[in-house]
């Protein structure tokens, strides 16, 4: 299939040209195309940009349709992000430190943090663990928009939200929100928006396991949405 790649700044130096051809088998992603034009422009070297399609930006793993135009971009020039978000399955209390040293600057007079633990007993039952389910492209771009909705609604420095997927153990880190401003105010107004946010639309689910069974634990849907 025929794709188009459009390149700018100094990859469209690099490689003398703004556009290229290419010609990928059928159910190539947007990785395939990285590596193909790669291998058609020797020197051009795109890691650590992004691309988008549609003028969209897409994972590496999106795959591609006849015609498709993907557009490779540099690492922008605006200075470091206001925002880190994410998912992991890694354990979140060494990740806590970092992100309140991140978002801690002169400017900002306040730093909010909010650390979710596994919590037991809960309901009179015994907890032994708790796993996390997401659907995590989803689930990425949620916590992406609430970062960016907040700072459109309060005046903020940095804010950050991660969220811990797979088995969660007894007062372990489930969730980690970390905000900073100039003011307190709007650092943990902003911090319970979030925390808020996240039970009504994030797509991620609970599971309890309890010494004579599992659960899933039924949360809330934002009522825009709810079927």
């Amino acid at each position: 299939m025929r794709v188009k790649a459009r390149l700018f700044a100094h990859y469209r130096e690099a490689a003398g040209r703004s556009t290229v051809e290419l010609d990928l088998p059928p159910g190539s992603t947007v990785a395939d195309a990285k590596a193909a034009l790669e291998r058609a422009v020797p020197g051009l070297d795109l890691s650590g940009g992004m691309a988008a399609v549609g003028e969209t930006l897409v994972r590496p793993d999106t795959p591609l349709a006849e015609g498709d135009e993907v557009a490779f971009l540099p690492p922008v020039s605006g200075g470091e992000p206001a925002e880190r978000t994410g998912l992991t399955e890694e354990p979140l209390e060494p990740l806590l430190g970092e992100l309140v040293a991140w978002a801690t600057a002169p400017a900002y007079g306040a730093v909010v943090s909010f650390v979710g633990t596994t919590r037991t007993p809960n309901r009179g039952r015994e907890v032994r663990y708790l796993t996390y389910e997401a659907y995590p492209s989803m689930a990425e771009a949620t916590l992406a928009r609430i970062a960016r909705e907040l700072h459109e609604r309060w005046e903020l420095g940095r804010v950050a939200i991660v969220h811990r997927l797979g088995r969660v153990n007894p007062a372990e880190a489930s969730i980690v929100i970390v905000v900073s401003a100039p003011h307190r105010p709007e650092a943990f107004a902003a911090a319970r928006h979030a925390l808020e946010q996240v039970k009504l639309v994030l797509p991620v689910w609970k599971k309890e396991h309890l010494q004579d069974g599992e659960v899933w634990v039924e949360g809330g849907a934002h009522e825009d949405f709810r079927l």
